[in-house]
């Protein structure tokens, strides 16, 4: 399978078009690819592009669009994935491995025992790179629509908006999940805690906007574990 790049421009088949600086930067300076190598481009939206490079230059790469794809690799149901603030490199690989496993959206959630807090400027950048992840993970994964992304909600504020027909909240201990309980939904929130759990409060607001806990085991997974594992188990019960 050809590389893939992502670029958020408006593509159109037959055309020779340059790439924005990220992607050509990647091809032409970091992966030193070369006029006539085969490539597939993307920019979000749905579909993919295969294309050959048509000029590669210090600092700019042009493509030549030969086919269109409208395979997204996107699961039938649509998954909204809640996830609390992580620490470090740990929410990275929480935003990643959810993207790999299909999720179309991500709300991030300021919990009771969240222990990351972000604001202001930070909070921007933070997002930013948190979107870029998801873009890196789709280059990877062969997913054609980039997930989106939601700024940080007070988990309170999150679950009274929350709208999908199926709603899911992450508890150890409690029923354990099947193929029944998903039914004929078409769109699921799935709702994972942070390091520290939810609080008692937080387990009742979810009870009472409907969120059905569930649990993979008897075993504590870590925040940056559980969604991965959930999703991994809601695929094989959907398939």
């Amino acid at each position: 399978m050809s590389r893939r790049f992502y670029d958020p421009q408006t593509f159109q088949l037959g055309q020779t078009v340059a790439l924005s600086e990220g992607p050509s930067h990647h091809i032409g300076k970091v992966l030193r690819m070369r006029a006539g190598d085969h490539v597939t481009v993307f920019n979000g939206e749905g579909g993919e592009y295969a294309a050959t490079l048509a000029d590669v230059s210090k600092r700019s790469v042009s493509v030549e669009l030969l086919s269109f794809s409208e395979d997204n690799r996107t699961p039938k149901l649509n998954v909204t994935l809640a996830l609390p603030l992580i620490k470090g490199e740990r929410m990275d690989y929480a935003i990643q491995k959810g993207t790999e496993m299909g999720a179309r959206h991500f709300h991030l959630l300021q919990c009771e025992r969240s222990d990351v807090r972000l604001n202001g400027e930070r909070e921007a950048k933070k997002m930013a790179h948190f979107q870029q992840v998801a873009i890196s993970a789709c280059e990877q994964c062969g997913m054609n629509i980039v997930p989106t992304f939601h700024g940080i909600t007070a988990l309170n504020d999150f679950l009274s908006e929350t709208t999908a027909d199926l709603r899911l909240i992450a508890h150890p201990g409690l029923t354990a999940i099947t193929s029944n309980t998903l039914g004929s939904a078409t769109e699921l929130t799935l709702l994972t805690g942070p390091e520290g759990g939810f609080s008692h409060d937080e387990l009742e607001q979810a009870a009472q906007q409907d969120f059905i806990p569930f649990t993979l085991g008897s075993r504590v997974l870590r925040a940056e574990t559980a969604p991965v594992a959930l999703l991994s188990a809601l695929w094989a019960l959907t398939q």
